[in-house]
């Protein structure tokens, strides 16, 4: 669910510059949107011969994109790079 500083947030005009802190503020917030779609997709799917499939692709891809392993980077890899930065 978008909160409210996730609203205001996106009044944000493109070309304005982000802190360090509101880009990682925003990666958290997409971290939390994929993990929400992950248990919506596994309850759809939950007991339908889908079931396996999507397990195996779709939530094993979204859930690579949370927190990468090994040579893929992830949300938490970007995080960890911008504050490295």
């Amino acid at each position: 669910m978008p909160t409210e500083s996730s609203q205001n947030d996106t009044t944000l005009q493109k070309d304005k510059h982000m802190t360090i802190q509101e880009r990682i503020n925003r990666l958290q917030e997409a971290q939390i949107y994929l993990s929400e779609a992950i248990s919506l997709i596994e309850e759809a799917l939950q007991d339908t011969e889908h079931d396996r499939h999507a397990d195996a692709y779709i939530i094993a891809h979204l859930n690579n994109w949370i927190d990468a392993q090994g040579y893929d980077t992830g949300i938490q890899q970007y995080i960890d790079q911008i504050l490295k930065e």
